[in-house]
């Protein structure tokens, strides 16, 4: 899938290929209808917030909306790492 990938602490995510996640166990895939780029997403991106993991290669983006495969409207924040919601993937 595409997506914002942050390669460092400090660098600005660039658009390229990222593995796409897999369900498990009481976890859900979203399909992101919006994410928000928000101060917060920016510093966790950045590593500079508190909250950031620190591993990289990792996906930008801290909550979003989106729907389950059911069909479910959802609201999501901070995603499992190392992916984030700031990407696409062709249905």
């Amino acid at each position: 899938m595409k997506a914002a990938i942050i390669t460092a602490a400090g660098k600005m995510p660039v658009y390229g290929d990222f593995n796409e996640p897999v369900t498990s166990e009481g976890k859900e895939l979203i399909n992101v209808s919006a994410s928000a780029l928000s101060q917060f997403s920016k510093s966790r991106s950045l590593g500079s917030h508190y909250s950031s993991g620190g591993a990289f290669p990792s996906m930008a983006g801290a909550d979003g909306v989106g729907r389950t495969a059911d069909g479910r409207r959802v609201y999501f924040v901070l995603p499992e790492a190392p992916y984030g919601a700031l990407a696409e993937k062709p249905l």
